[in-house]
């Protein structure tokens, strides 16, 4: 087993890889989020990867000034009733950070095992996740540094990565 990240803040603890398959723990603010199911298509999880440390790399995430007060469980309600509103509502509607109205879920690696939405939001050089699980109301968050879940990220993606690479017999 080997987990990469801090438990408390946000961790990946894979039990085992094969050929097609990750068994991997996602954690967040020591709650596991991929309980239900832990088995990952190697190959959609590499590419959900990079694209998440790409948009961590490239993004800036602080909250449009109109939400920055709001508290966690209702800005998911936000967040998602935005991901869902439809293209003819006015852009000002939907933006939940000052620079874009892009909002992504984010912890998201395969569609098999997603059973909760987490977002992100930035506040000076951390990160700050919230999510629910599906069938819950109540809020999961976490606080890491921006450096260190991109650290996380890029180890997670190297290890992975490892096992995908067709090997000479």
């Amino acid at each position: 087993m080997i987990t990469l990240g801090n438990t408390e803040t946000i961790a990946f603890t894979m039990h085992e890889i094969k050929e097609q398959f990750v068994v991997m723990d996602i954690i967040v603010n020591s709650v596991n989020i991929s309980y239900q199911d832990n088995s990952y298509y190697i190959f959609p999880l590499i590419n959900n990867i990079k694209k998440e440390i790409e948009l961590i790399t490239d993004g800036e995430f602080h909250l449009n000034k109109s939400l920055i007060n709001k508290p966690l469980s209702k800005l998911h309600d936000i967040f998602y009733e935005t991901e869902t509103e439809t293209e003819t509502e006015t852009e000002t509607e939907t933006e939940v950070y000052d620079s874009s109205s892009e909002r992504t879920n984010f912890l998201f690696y395969d569609l098999s095992t997603n059973k909760s939405l987490f977002y992100v939001y930035q506040e000076d050089e951390c990160l700050i996740f919230f999510g629910k699980f599906f069938d819950s109301n109540n809020t999961i968050t976490s606080r890491i540094k921006k450096s260190e879940f991109l650290a996380t990220l890029l180890k997670l993606l190297h290890t992975v990565e490892s096992y995908a690479a067709p090997r000479n017999i």
